[in-house]
């Protein structure tokens, strides 16, 4: 469809407007983040045992895309520790087990993260991410951190290992071994890059201390020569030597691998792309949440797990890995004042500005010093406080971080994301497998003491109140656990359903056992707090009609006035029963603290919730006309929804309100049978 002229006009006119309130603020942002990103990029691609220079394609490329595709204001998107981490475990060692270049392996694995990313959002999975537990996220981060460290100290030291480390005490063994063949050069280059990155902010926070600190050390190894051949063992190895940068943008590749993709390399690579698709999406969503709530920005995860699936793709054909959000250069795109998402894509043209202007310089970057920053950003990665404040917390957040934490420094790093997702799911299932079962008892100064399950005083009406989840899970053994409650002297069980969430029909199929089970025992039933969901679920399991009408009252806008009435029903019950058998017995000694249907009478003004059925009312003024001497009726007055009485309800206006349709001289010749069945269509 052709858009109009209004339309144009519309968005020339927010171009306009946007060039003259937010362009300046965005440029300056995407600035301040390139300006410490360009460091950090070459930096993490070393972490991934690729080319420096592909850690600045991935910096233009998936923020670019994913900033346009996105719904965060401020996420910026590119290489992270983290995931670069998990990239360098996947494919370190798939080269020489398959052939093919490791560029290329690394491509078609960007592909796979971003097409998982992609269909996760499509079928609007973004609500599986609160289900992740963010300790999660913190116990990788730490765990990555510190392999970051680790696998850096034979870089900053300049040390090249006999063989390919296969895990993390082993990185440990060889790089000890190693030591006696430093090069202090290297040391002493990492050593001020690192100096520059701690106490720049000290002096002032606005100092990019990544940046001075590389080009104090590059411009000491240029002046000196310490990057000459002539050095021998000692020369220091900078960017060129990994992989000369030049100065154009010619990035275009497709993808060898993709048509057709290798079937066995592809199959090994698809369980760490979920892996890795996992933990960007993880650590995306957990940034733009953390940005958003000082910016009030309301998110679409749906829509942001489309946008990195798309900059993930995209990568792919550009020369660029895996990209992620970045919690600093977010953070710094927030702080220095970004408006829009043109910040993000603002911070991706300076990256490309610095490439085509300053290629020749970043050339001559000791590796040392990206590894002397990476050791800096790695100490950072390891969140002391937050680190305490989970371990301070409850025993499934302590289980969660722990088997995180070892397991990212003892399992390949795709398996350690699993193992944190698998804990932290299986623990929630376990805290939400269980309902929560407590006892009501009425005081006798009105109101209710809440006591634990099964250790209230012995009485003919047993109270139980349930809470939390009621599905499969939690239902599994609930008619055993609420039998618990039961003694020789009871005659009536409530369960008061207000606060039960995921009622499924296993719960219902367990409740019209427990039913049953009470029967057999001369016990009665009475549920009450039932909300329109429940009811719909207890009508259609047929749980509604086997406990019959009369012994069920719905949720109201007024605090336990359900409950009340289900109180006033079980007492009913109970001097039924006694009339029943003829024996009166004595009067309880807690009968004046129990709920009756005469002491909710005795009110001066019986306000009646409007939520509840015409039938509760009508039960209601049958219990009081029981119980007062006199013919006269107490009224009803309902109560509307913001809390002010409505209209008045008496037994006279219910009757006529009933016999509305009725032909009153025809009804004179009907039996009783037949007149109750032309009043129930009316009730």
């Amino acid at each position: 469809m052709p858009y109009s002229s209004s339309d144009i006009q519309a968005c020339l006119q927010k171009l306009i407007a946007y060039v003259k309130e937010g362009a300046r603020a965005d440029a300056v942002s995407g600035l301040t983040v390139a300006v410490m990103g360009v460091p950090q990029a070459m930096a993490y691609a070393l972490i991934a045992g690729l080319p420096p220079v592909w850690g600045l394609y991935t910096a233009i490329v998936t923020c670019t895309v994913s900033a346009a595709l996105g719904s965060s204001s401020h996420l910026v998107t590119g290489p992270t520790n983290a995931v670069c981490m998990v990239i360098l475990s996947l494919t370190a060692h798939l080269p020489e087990k398959y052939g093919y270049g490791l560029l290329e392996i690394t491509l078609l694995l960007t592909f796979l993260t971003g097409f998982i990313q992609l269909v996760f959002g499509i079928l609007r999975l973004g609500g599986i991410i609160r289900y992740v537990s963010y300790s999660v996220v913190v116990g990788f981060t730490a765990g990555a951190g510190i392999l970051i460290a680790v696998n850096q100290i034979k870089n900053l030291l300049g040390l090249q290992l006999d063989q390919r480390p296969e895990h993390f005490f082993q990185v440990i063994t060889l790089t000890a071994q190693k030591i006696p063949e430093s090069n202090y050069f290297s040391l002493a280059l990492g050593l001020i890059t690192a100096a520059c990155v701690i106490f720049a902010p000290i002096l002032n926070r606005r100092l990019p201390g990544a940046l001075i600190g590389i080009l104090i050390s590059g411009s000491l190894a240029f002046i000196l020569g310490w990057h000459l051949p002539e050095m021998g063992l000692y020369k220091i190895e900078v960017v060129k030597d990994i992989e000369p940068i030049s100065s154009s943008l010619d990035l275009f590749h497709f993808p060898q691998l993709l048509v057709p993709p290798p079937f066995e390399l592809t199959r090994e690579l698809v369980v760490g792309a979920t892996a890795l698709a996992i933990l960007g999406l993880i650590e995306a969503a957990s940034i733009a949440r953390a940005i958003s709530a000082q910016s009030g920005q309301r998110l679409d995860f749906n829509r942001e797990f489309v946008g990195q699936g798309m900059g993930n793709i995209v990568a792919s054909f550009f020369s660029s890995f895996a990209g992620s959000g970045s919690f600093t250069r977010t953070a710094v795109c927030f702080k220095s004042g970004g408006r829009t998402r043109m910040a993000a894509i603002f911070s991706a043209f300076w990256t490309a500005l610095t490439i085509l202007l300053f290629a020749p310089v970043a050339n001559y970057i000791p590796k040392a010093s990206l590894a002397g920053l990476l050791i800096v950003i790695a100490y950072t990665m390891v969140d002391k406080r937050r680190l305490i404040v989970m371990w301070k917390s409850s025993k499934q957040t302590r289980l969660v971080l722990f088997g995180t934490l070892v397991s990212t420094l003892i399992l390949p790093l795709e398996y350690a994301v699993f193992v944190g997702v698998f804990l932290s799911i299986v623990l929630l299932l376990r805290v939400t497998g269980k309902t929560d079962l407590t006892q009501l008892v009425p005081r006798q100064d009105s109101g209710y003491d809440e006591l634990p399950f099964n250790q209230a005083p012995e009485s003919e009406v047993v109270t139980v109140n349930m809470e939390g989840d009621l599905y499969f899970a939690a239902a599994e053994d609930l008619d055993y656990e609420l039998l618990e409650c039961l003694a020789p002297k009871t005659r009536v069980v409530i369960l008061r359903m207000k606060r039960l969430r995921a009622v499924g029909s296993t719960a219902m199929a367990i409740l019209e056992r427990f039913d049953a089970i009470l029967k057999t025992r001369g016990v009665q039933l009475v549920v009450c707090g039932i909300e329109d969901g429940l009811k719909k679920i207890m009508t259609g399991s047929g749980l509604r009609k086997q406990i019959g009408e009369q012994n069920l009252f719905y949720a109201d806008n007024k605090l336990f006035q359900s409950m009340e009435l289900a109180l006033a029903r079980a007492w009913s019950i109970v001097e039924m029963g006694r009339k029943h058998n003829q024996v009166m017995g004595p009067v309880p000694e807690n009968r004046e603290s129990t709920t009756t249907a005469s002491k909710i009478m005795s009110k001066r003004i019986l306000r009646f919730g409007n939520q509840h059925q015409i039938r509760e009312a009508t039960w209601l003024i049958s219990e009081m006309m029981k119980h007062q001497a006199s013919g006269a009726t107490q009224p009803l007055f309902l109560q509307g929804g913001d809390g002010t009485l409505d209209s008045e309800l008496t037994l006279w206006s219910l009757l006529k309100s009933l016999c509305q349709e009725v032909d009153l001289d025809g009804a004179e010749r009907m039996t009783d049978v037949e007149l109750g069945r032309l009043v129930r269509k009316a009730f």
